[in-house]
């Protein structure tokens, strides 16, 4: 639907493209309020219906929740799918954190290698990270590392 909009703005046809959008739109408004009217009508028949088996005092009950009931299943299912969207931006931050910060040390280890202070400074990072592998092995078997916590919790 975007390309034809950029295509049509390109080639100047901007005017008939927000003609045909502006119809769209005032069929899909008038589709929606149409539906809003047929759907409170049904609503009216099954509450005279009900109000005929049981009363009215008793429909206006039943009916009351019904809609508490769903209101609570809409924010609990909202809640859910925002909890799950939360942690996957999450993960979606690390992976991007985790892919700039070996960019960059792909970059930078090119331009330390060129000076005789960044070659220092390569063998301390080189060092610090043998250090730590070292350390996240002899610590529990690397069952303890930030990697397998986040396997665990997944499951």
């Amino acid at each position: 639907m975007l390309g034809p909009l950029i295509l049509g703005l390109a080639t100047g046809e901007a005017r008939s493209v927000a003609r045909r959008l502006r119809r769209a739109a005032i069929a899909y408004l008038a589709a929606a309020v149409l539906g809003l009217v047929g759907l409170v009508f049904l609503l009216l028949a099954a509450w005279i219906f009900l109000a005929r088996r049981v009363g009215p005092m008793e429909a206006a009950l039943w009916f009351a929740g019904v809609f508490i009931v769903l209101a609570a299943v809409v924010l609990i299912i909202h809640r859910v799918i925002a909890a799950a969207r939360r942690r996957s931006a999450a993960r979606q931050r690390t992976r991007d954190l985790t892919s700039v910060g070996a960019s960059t040390a792909l970059v930078a280890v090119p331009l330390l290698s060129r000076t005789r202070g960044g070659i220092g400074a390569l063998a301390v990072g080189v060092a610090l990270l043998g250090g730590y592998a070292i350390y996240s092995l002899w610590s529990g078997g690397g069952d303890k590392s930030a990697f397998s916590r986040s396997r665990r919790r997944r499951r």
